[in-house]
């Protein structure tokens, strides 16, 4: 039978595994001056949140078909002293099932996660909008680690539960605790890579795309040890996942929609011309652009082409895909809009210069950079520029929103934050190259070219 949760617990909890209180024995004396044993020391479960280390308040665990509540994050189990398996669930967090051994410890310290508040996949969201909406860390900022990856970093590093995976041009894949900055792994995959690595959470999988040797290659979340490989030839683009179902497209002008279960792939799309434009996964709709300056959207189901419409020119990097619009980055037209139902062009922003940033979408207009030096604020529903800023030097990768500011990175080594409303700067940093950044949970990963800055909200007094 379970006991009720007991708040006096909660002080004496620290660390993944406690040990226990010297299990000294009390006696009490009755009314006739017998002596009788105290009842042993409850078995506890301290609830914590893994980004923040806080008590998760709204916590229930279950053992043995009966659930207590976490009172003040710790829950008091009256189960014997031996191995137990527990459910820890709270609302807004992943559920979680493991075993405890309370036979030489009285004490343990379950972990649990808010999937809103990692960054999965590069865009932030399957709709590649650059927006990631839960994170709320905002300047000024204080620095709490760097880490040099020794190679260049192209595209940003993608989190899940305090571990960050980043990879870097010549090859390299890293797992980096977000806590503490330390190298978990690092693994070999490739001569040449230009993504960002994709996590599956349900299969607890890490999915890699590779321009050499070519390989979608398939880890353990974990560990970092190859699960299996599929060859596709030079690939750049970042997989977007759902129901252990990968897409993405490849240099020889093909979409792959790759079954991560099956470990083939469910449909291939020839489209014959060069792809570098992470698809976009909307509803049942996948949406990209290719060399030919050409939009697709695709059935997500069968790969059937459902319309085709057109950006100007050459399409390098990523679609996004929010209000009902598909926002294009042409490298020689500018910015288009195209219905997303139907394909039509719904405006065009010529910039004057090359294009290859991907765009963010959020609150209603579109943000991009441009070789020119300048970020555009325009409106989503009729291109209409709002406002420019200058970056420090030419904008190459993505824009993205944090917490209401507009995030962008220029090759000459800046990286820059402004309200999304106005236009005020509100941060500067030093370092910068291409994709500004990503995190999890209280911190931001800032990314220079070569070096990794996790950085947190300076504490007020």
């Amino acid at each position: 039978m379970l006991l009720a949760a007991l708040a006096l617990a909660a002080s004496a909890c620290s660390g993944d595994a406690e040990p226990a209180a010297a299990d000294t024995a009390r006696f009490a004396t009755t009314a006739r001056g017998s002596p009788t044993p105290a009842p042993p020391p409850a078995t506890t479960v301290r609830v914590v949140d893994g980004d923040t280390g806080k008590p998760v308040r709204s916590a229930r665990v279950a053992a043995r078909g009966s659930t207590v509540a976490a009172t003040a994050g710790v829950a008091a189990l009256g189960v014997p002293r031996h191995r137990v398996s527990l459910r820890v669930s709270a609302p807004g967090y992943a559920a979680r099932r493991l075993q405890v051994d309370f036979r030489e410890q009285l004490r343990h310290r379950v972990t649990l996660w808010r999937p809103s508040l990692q960054w999965p996949l590069y865009g932030g969201t399957a709709s590649r909008t650059q927006v990631q909406p839960a994170i709320k860390v905002h300047p000024p900022f204080r620095i709490v680690w760097r880490r040099n990856v020794h190679g260049l970093m192209e595209f940003p590093a993608t989190t899940w539960e305090g571990i960050a995976y980043v990879h870097t041009m010549g090859g390299a894949l890293r797992a980096i605790s977000m806590k503490t900055g330390r190298v978990l792994w690092k693994r070999d995959a490739g001569s040449l890579m230009a993504s960002s690595p994709t996590i599956d959470p349900e299969r607890r999988l890490l999915v890699s795309t590779s321009m050499r040797p070519g390989y979608v290659t398939v880890r353990s979340l974990g560990t970092g040890r190859v699960r299996w490989r599929y060859y596709t030839g030079l690939t750049e683009p970042s997989p977007v996942i759902r129901n252990g179902v990968a897409y993405f497209g490849a240099t020889n002008g093909n979409v792959y929609a790759l079954d991560l279960d099956r470990r083939k792939p469910r449909w291939v799309f020839h489209g014959g011309v060069k792809i570098t434009s992470s698809p976009a996964l909307v509803g049942k709709r996948l949406y990209f652009g290719d060399y030919a300056g050409r939009v697709y959207a695709l059935d997500a189901g069968d790969g059937r082409v459902l319309w085709r419409g057109s950006a100007g020119s050459r399409v390098y990097g990523t679609v996004a895909v929010a209000g009902g619009r598909v926002f294009a980055p042409s490298v020689f037209s500018g910015l288009s809009a195209l219905s997303a139902r139907s394909g039509r062009l719904l405006w065009r922003v010529p910039v004057g210069s090359y294009l290859y940033s991907s765009p963010a979408a959020y609150k209603g207009r579109v943000y991009f950079g441009a070789y020119n030096g300048l970020v555009y604020s325009a409106s989503a529903s009729s291109g209409r520029v709002l406002w420019t800023r200058p970056a420090g030097g030419r904008v190459s990768g993505a824009v993205q929103v944090v917490d209401g500011l507009i995030y962008a990175a220029s090759l000459e080594g800046r990286t820059s934050a402004w309200n999304w409303r106005n236009g005020n700067t509100v941060w500067t940093f030093p370092h910068g190259k291409y994709v500004p950044v990503s995190g999890s949970g209280e911190r931001l990963l800032i990314h220079g070219s070569n070096e990794l800055y996790a950085v947190e909200e300076k504490r007020r007094p």
